[in-house]
């Protein structure tokens, strides 16, 4: 994102996303440990993630301190939702539940809040934030017209897997663009990322695309495709994210 700046206003929202019953995201991206069998016992996935965290991952303290509050009980059941192997082929069932993702009307779409399954115990959490800069007046009509101002702003939208309150799985899909008061005049870069602690899982993504969508939605746009295996099963899912001069308008992965 551009950095000159007068004026910083940070926004951040959280909200919860989630599963359709029995479905857990574990399978989403990650480091790929395709033929590991780390997470197959509570011992045995409690120093897998001791691992990471001395190889340098910070985000891999949060899991591993997550992790380390469950009971034995609850960790045995975490162990067995996250080594199910049929748990990859719901997964895929789950993300693919839009035949055609390109029928979405995204300027009515509601980016959804809750789901559930294993009883609550899997939840996937979503969470996004945008920031926005107003870039310093350097013409007389910028200086006296407020709407003939620019602003440079970047929104993200993620989805994370928690089993047990544990957060296991991220995907992140942001961009960095610029508007005016009323309208996204330029789309600087989309970018994606993701941070994975299911050791057996293997997944990729492809170049982020970006674009200002047509009129009258006239949406700052960035997606990618996120690609998995687990577990002899294989799905690919579309994650995109649209924003607009009010910010954040609305994310998906289908």
């Amino acid at each position: 994102m551009r950095t000159t700046t007068t004026m910083n206003r940070k926004r951040l929202v959280g909200i919860a996303v989630a599963t359709a019953a029995a479905i857990t995201m574990a399978a989403m991206p990650g480091s790929a440990f395709a033929d590991d069998t780390t997470g197959t016992t509570p011992e045995a996935y409690e120093s897998y993630l001791v691992e990471q965290v001395e190889l340098g991952d910070t985000d891999a303290q949060e899991t591993l301190d997550q992790y380390s509050e469950l009971s034995d009980g609850d960790k045995e059941q975490f162990v067995d939702l996250l080594n199910d192997p049929q748990r990859g082929q719901e997964l895929g069932d789950f993300i693919s539940d839009v035949s055609d993702v390109e029928s979405i009307d995204e300027e009515n779409y509601t980016t959804e809040t809750r789901k559930e399954a294993a009883d609550g115990d899997v939840v996937l959490e979503a969470t996004l934030a945008v920031e926005e800069t107003e870039t310093p007046p350097t013409t007389d009509e910028e200086l006296a017209d407020p709407s003939a101002r620019y602003y440079d702003r970047s929104a993200w939208y993620s989805v994370s897997d928690t089993i047990f309150g544990v957060k296991v799985t991220t995907v992140k899909i942001g961009v960095n663009y610029r508007t005016t008061s009323s309208r996204v005049v330029k789309v600087y870069n989309g970018w994606a990322s993701h941070r994975n602690y299911v050791p057996f899982a293997d997944f990729s993504n492809s170049p982020v695309k970006e674009w200002i969508s047509a009129d009258p939605a006239n949406n700052a746009t960035a997606e990618t495709i996120w690609q998995g295996k687990w577990a002899g099963f294989s799905w690919d899912a579309r994650e995109r994210i649209w924003a607009d001069q009010s910010g954040f308008k609305g994310g998906y992965l289908k």
